[in-house]
């Protein structure tokens, strides 16, 4: 069991009667900041998981969750790994997975990364109004997918490879990138600076949220 040991320590008896905690941690415990994409009934979000067992992990959540809930995590090395929630509070929750794993080759990559190599930080794939601006000039723009080192936007005006801009998206603070490339009117920007993982992933759930509001809003997915 993955809880923490100071709050969620269960107790035995002694033999004096005494009551002392029992530490259930996994010896084979990895500690870990790892990013990757939580699956539930209420969809998709990322998570940053914090530590990881044969048996189960402790991850940092951003949706509410309820003990017993089915969910799979997907790590970028191409892993699923199915569970139940055991416990959620103050803005982590406990999962055991249904069979036990190879944490070796979950965090690895091991085979099922096909190009492990190529490997990016989880993308959400959206569809937003925002804008750009370009030096002084602003422009109307459309964000199609962002990551915390990047976006793929569609613009109004053509924006040359290697220019300089600023995103602006409803929600998230200004951010500065540069563009990487063009094809088809879409063009690929990175940020100058990543947006923080806990900014991003509060801001997913929110935009969903949005976009399930609105009856003919498109529905965002994550993908990695």
């Amino acid at each position: 069991m993955l809880e923490d040991d100071e709050d969620h320590a269960s107790t035995i008896a002694t033999p004096s009667g005494a009551q002392e905690p029992e530490r259930r941690r996994d010896p084979r415990q990895v500690t870990v900041l790892r990013v990757a994409k939580l699956h539930s009934a209420a969809g998709e979000e990322l998570c940053l998981v914090r530590n990881i067992s044969s048996g189960g992990l402790m991850a940092h959540v951003y949706s509410t969750l309820a003990t017993g809930d089915h969910v799979t995590v997907e790590f970028r090395s191409g892993h699923a790994i199915p569970g139940h929630i055991l416990w959620q509070r103050n803005g982590l929750a406990g999962m055991e997975f249904d069979e036990k794993v190879d944490t070796t080759s979950v965090l690895s990559g091991d085979d099922l990364s096909p190009q492990p190599a190529q490997q990016r930080a989880p993308r959400v794939e959206l569809e937003l109004p925002g804008r750009i601006r370009v030096g002084a000039r602003y422009h109307a723009a459309t964000l199609l997918n962002i990551s915390q080192g990047g976006a793929k936007i569609r613009a109004a005006e053509e924006i040359e490879p290697a220019e300089k801009l600023v995103l602006m998206v409803n929600g998230l603070p200004p951010v500065a990138a540069s563009v990487r490339w063009r094809d088809n009117g879409q063009t690929g920007i990175a940020f100058d600076i990543p947006v923080p993982f806990d900014v991003l992933a509060q801001w997913i759930p929110m935009m969903q949220r949005q976009a399930q509001s609105r009856p003919d809003g498109p529905a965002s997915e994550l993908r990695i």
